[in-house]
């Protein structure tokens, strides 16, 4: 249990970096990208107000004073002389379905005429974005024609992908190197855990050992007053509160043996017959309590695990179903999917929906404590660690008026 702590641990604070190095670095690329794509926005804009064309040469818009503000990516700002020289792009303008190539300042190596022409066409109605990761369009109008402008930035956005790449490894390696840290922090952290729980199974394994030699000498000395004086209520109670604690006692000890990691000891053995022998056992106890219980479990059912484990999950479920049935319980065994399923189910006073908390430790419900039915708590947490040694899952719910217990191993 403190093993599977320490890796929730060290997997949830390693998830916990993760997710802020990414919120990070993924702000920064986010704004990083956006200022990019302002900038190339900012000369398609500069493009489409031309007419297709970079404004550049005597008496053109750089002149007459009226050239954009520095932008971050280039001080000289989108109109400038530098960009203009610079400047690697393609217009095409449409009259109806027909292409025009108006301009064209791009290597042929890579837009040739006709690709320019059938790649501004697919872009048509679009209003602008990205395409073919280093290109930046614009869709709009000149007059009655519409007119496409590409423009390959791939200068500008290289370094952006670099930071992007780089953000990727950063962050990739922090998360390894932050998860290889934690490691061994994590012994330190659980170290106090560890300590704690081993008090706790010192203390639940010297109590039970302690409890025994006063139970023994209380029933004997039960056993002398009832052969001197017969047997009496008083000598009656005296038994069952003894029978009791020796029940309690021995569920401690399991539960403390559970809890240092007791391996299952796995063979092959018919489950449905031991199922058979454990309701045999439990029959005649039902029927003094006038509980009807109906079984059903197949001829036969080869399973491969704990018998012992298996044997005590039983009695322990049985056991409970005698406790608390009002006056009919249900057992059944069957397979579904790859699983072995025990079903057990009896009327009680319950609520419908989840009753999970059954398996805490000590926990029983006001129904519980205020009926007659004694118990101490321990019983079903025990069936729930013996489940989950053999690899399953338990779960408890009300439906209807019954109380319902599912293991599946």
């Amino acid at each position: 249990m403190i093993r599977k702590l320490r890796w929730k641990l060290v997997g949830y604070a390693t998830a916990s970096i993760f997710v802020f190095l990414l919120l990070i670095l993924g702000t920064i690329n986010l704004v990083n990208f956006g200022m990019v794509a302002d900038e190339a926005d900012r000369i398609t804009q500069t493009i489409a107000d031309n007419g297709g064309a970079f404004p550049e040469g005597p008496g053109g818009p750089i002149d007459s004073g009226t050239a954009g503000a520095p932008s971050p990516l280039d001080p000289g700002g989108p109109k400038s002389p530098e960009m203009g020289a610079s400047a690697r792009y393609f217009t095409v303008s449409f009259e109806g379905s027909q292409g025009t190539l108006v301009t064209k300042k791009i290597m042929e190596q890579t837009v040739t005429d006709e690709n320019a022409l059938v790649w501004a066409k697919n872009l048509l109605g679009k209003e602008k974005g990205w395409t073919e990761t280093y290109f930046r369009f614009r869709s709009y109008k000149v007059g009655t024609a519409d007119y496409v402008t590409v423009l390959y930035f791939d200068r500008e956005l290289g370094p952006s992908y670099r930071i992007l790449n780089a953000s990727i490894a950063g962050g990739v390696g922090g998360t390894l190197l932050s998860f290889l840290v934690l490691i061994p922090l994590s012994k330190l952290f659980v170290a106090p855990l560890i300590a704690s729980r081993k008090k706790q199974q010192r203390f639940i394994s010297d109590a039970s050992h302690e409890l025994k030699t006063p139970l023994t000498i209380i029933s004997a000395e039960k056993e002398i007053l009832e052969m001197e004086h017969g047997e009496t209520e008083a000598s009656k109670s005296i038994g069952k509160q003894v029978a009791r604690l020796a029940t309690m006692v021995k569920n401690l000890n399991a539960l403390a043996n559970m809890d240092e990691g007791v391996k299952p000891v796995l063979g092959s053995f018919d489950l449905a017959r031991t199922c058979i022998e454990m309701v045999d056992a439990f029959q005649g106890a039902f029927e003094k309590k006038g509980i009807a219980i109906e079984t059903e479990i197949p001829d036969a059912h080869p399973y491969v695990g704990d018998e012992t484990m298996i044997r005590q999950l039983l009695s322990i479920l049985l056991d409970n179903a005698l406790k608390y049935s009002k006056t009919r319980a249900e057992f059944h065994l069957y397979v579904v999917g790859q699983r072995t399923t025990i079903r057990v189910k009896n009327d009680a006073d319950v609520p419908d929906g989840s009753l999970d908390r059954v398996f805490e430790r000590f926990y029983r419900s006001d129904e519980a404590r205020a009926g007659s039915a004694e118990g101490s708590g321990i019983g079903l947490s025990l069936a729930m660690e013996i489940v989950k040694s053999l690899g399953g899952r338990i779960s408890a719910k009300g439906e209807n008026g019954f109380f319902i217990i599912k293991a599946e191993l």
